[in-house]
């Protein structure tokens, strides 16, 4: 084998470890993200937080958009601007004991999407964040959507009247 061959073999080793080594510390951190059951949802919308739960067609809606947007879910790197135009409140006030008995992943968590829709700064317009609420910890993850992924969650709003910001 010629000396250049034997350097290139080497440094090729030497590559594919470290990168075996970093994938075996962060592979047990990389996780699809997964959604609990929904059992109810409220809307919580504008500065002045007006609620209202969402119908059961309105609720469907919601989880057809959610199993059609399992991907494209990222970690949340940076803050943003402010804490976001509405959210979508999922399974508050659960009798606990009903589901006492089903396996974990049958258990309804709550959990909270956060929608950029008006005028906040402009990158941050079309995001959503989705807040998993537990008791040991809290997660956050981002999703940036193009406007006809966004436009299903988008209408939730749009259908009523609240007081919108105005620019900063």
């Amino acid at each position: 084998m010629r000396k250049q061959n034997i350097i290139l073999t080497l440094v090729l080793i030497v590559c594919l470890t470290i990168v075996m080594i970093i994938w075996l510390s962060v592979r047990d951190k990389i996780q699809p993200v997964t959604f609990p059951p929904i059992v109810n949802a409220e809307l919580v919308v504008g500065p002045l937080h007006k609620k209202r739960s969402l119908t059961p067609s309105e609720l469907e809606s919601v989880k057809k958009w959610i199993k059609s947007n399992l991907k494209g879910w990222g970690p949340l790197h940076q803050n943003p601007p402010s804490t976001g135009d509405v959210e979508i409140q999922f399974n508050r006030d659960l009798d606990k004991n009903y589901y006492i008995n089903k396996p974990e992943h049958e258990k309804p968590h709550p959990f909270t999407l956060v929608l950029w829709l008006g005028i906040s700064q402009a990158d941050w317009n079309n995001k959503i964040f989705y807040e998993i609420i537990n008791e040991s910890e809290s997660k956050i993850f981002v999703k940036d959507c193009n406007d006809s992924a966004f436009d299903p969650l988008r209408k939730l709003v749009d259908q009523y009247d609240y007081e919108r910001t105005d620019f900063p």
